[in-house]
């Protein structure tokens, strides 16, 4: 699941203005049931499974966990 809107106004139903991007870089592995928030992830990493994105991830590897973290780097 992608998420884009953080409802930083404390509102639901705003407008287009309010999103913010999600970048997803090439030959990336999203397990399935995560969500991931507005955040870019550079191309070559895996995402667990159920894994909730809250931060970049800008180092090739893999992420997991709630928040997902960094397990692995890969090269």
């Amino acid at each position: 699941m992608f998420t884009n809107d953080l409802f930083k106004n404390g509102k639901l139903g705003g407008g287009i203005e309010n999103w913010s991007a999600t970048k997803v870089g090439d030959d990336v592995l999203i397990g399935s049931n995560s969500t991931i928030l507005p955040v870019e992830i550079v191309s070559g990493c895996v995402i667990g499974a159920g894994s909730v994105v809250t931060r970049d991830c800008k180092t090739k590897g893999v992420y997991a966990g709630n928040p997902a973290r960094l397990l692995r780097k890969l090269d």
